[in-house]
């Protein structure tokens, strides 16, 4: 099959994608994957044959988008409020921008089928001007329809360009879901009904050897410090998840992003060493807590290790993720929005002291080793393609 990746230019978009598109390069598909030019090393590091589709839209235009509401406005609305908002502009301007670039690409290739990342609207826009098959595929939680519905009507102008009176409904195309399913809350209509759940390959415990970083640590107990890869610069919030656990018993490795800047940290305690990065699979067997954000990459690799967590999420789909991993008993959600040092460290301190979390994440990381592998979901792709 000739099969065509898209995600957007963010590693925490392309990364939950490269299993899928390595596996079927392996098997011998001819595979490509579109991102944006400033990310292509990414996937080519995966030997993922990777183009660059970036947009040439108005500025001015992407600006008005973006401050459609003012401060004042975006403070008074509820988490569900701003993350439609948020879904709607990137499809209005990510989808508006780079649409003409991504349709000569599909156009040129033909491929049998477009796989595109949850939050890449280009590639389903393209692939039904084009007339091709999509599937969408996860990068983190599902969503609900109602949070996604902004999005997908910011299409029908944007196709109307070439012809199409609307954006297809999208009911019936498949979904490629990596969220382990105990986590779904009951009740919500999600957006794609139709889920093919899917291995988050990419966290996965893996062989490895014990990091450096853990040798000579003085305490029984370790914390994994993290903000992913997108909020590991925001002013004061790994200095405050760090520093919340000072005075603790309890060894801390954070990591803070390969250009972090170690010096604004002080001077540390003992039991604490700060990482620009370490592989999550690496560190992630040795620990007995995470404290993070609740981005995708970092809930998902917790939970694959049987980790449990103290989440204090900052922005976007963080909030649901959080809310789901406390309400399965497999962390504790502390602050949201701004993490405070008194609500990290009387959350690690609940974590770290009652089994029931650290049992509640292994029964996840049970159900998620049983997942379909990507191998496996490849045997399926043929009957999406038709």
């Amino acid at each position: 099959m000739r099969l065509f990746f898209s995600a957007g230019a963010g590693y925490s978009h392309i990364a939950p994608l490269l299993p899928l598109a390595v596996a079927a390069r392996e098997r011998g598909h001819d595979v490509v994957f579109a991102t944006g030019e400033n990310a292509v090393e990414h996937s080519r590091a995966h030997g993922v044959p990777t183009i660059g589709v970036d947009g040439r839209g108005d500025e001015a235009a992407a600006r008005r988008a973006w401050s459609r509401y003012s401060p004042a406005e975006l403070a008074g609305m509820s988490p569900d409020e701003k993350l439609a908002y948020v879904v709607s502009v990137m499809a209005e301007t990510g989808a508006g921008t780079r649409v003409d670039g991504m349709l000569a690409c599909v156009r040129e290739r033909r491929p049998d089928l477009v796989i595109a990342g949850a939050a890449e609207f280009a590639a389903p826009a393209a692939a039904a001007i084009a007339g091709l098959p999509y599937v969408v595929h996860g990068i983190g939680a599902p969503k609900p329809a109602s949070i996604m519905a902004g999005g997908w009507r910011a299409l029908d102008p944007i196709v109307g360009r070439f012809g199409l009176d609307r954006f297809p409904a999208h009911d019936t195309v498949p979904y490629l879901d990596i969220w382990p399913e105990p986590l779904r809350p009951p009740g919500i209509t999600w957006d794609h009904p139709i889920r093919q759940p899917l291995r988050p390959e990419g966290v996965l415990p893996a062989d490895g050897r014990r990091p450096e970083v853990l040798d000579g640590l003085p305490y029984d107990k370790t914390v994994y410090v993290t903000a992913g890869t997108s909020h590991n610069t925001r002013p004061g919030v790994l200095e405050t998840m760090i520093s919340a656990l000072h005075d603790e018993r309890v060894n801390v490795v954070a990591t803070i992003g390969r250009d972090g800047d170690r010096k604004r940290f002080g001077a540390l305690p003992d039991g604490v060493r700060v990482e620009n990065f370490l592989p999550q699979q690496r560190i992630l067997p040795y620990v007995d807590a995470v404290v993070c954000h609740a981005g995708a990459g970092t809930v998902l690799g917790a939970l694959a290790h049987g980790v449990p967590m103290v989440v204090s999420p900052l922005a976007t789909d963080q909030f649901d993720m959080a809310a789901q991993v406390d309400a399965a008993g497999a962390g504790v959600l502390a602050d949201p929005g701004s993490p405070t040092r008194a609500g990290i460290r009387d959350a690690v301190r609940t974590v770290l002291g009652d089994p029931a979390y650290r049992a509640s994440a292994a029964s996840l990381a049970a159900w998620v080793a049983t997942m379909p592998d990507p191998a496996s979901v490849l045997d399926r792709l043929p009957e999406y393609a038709n």
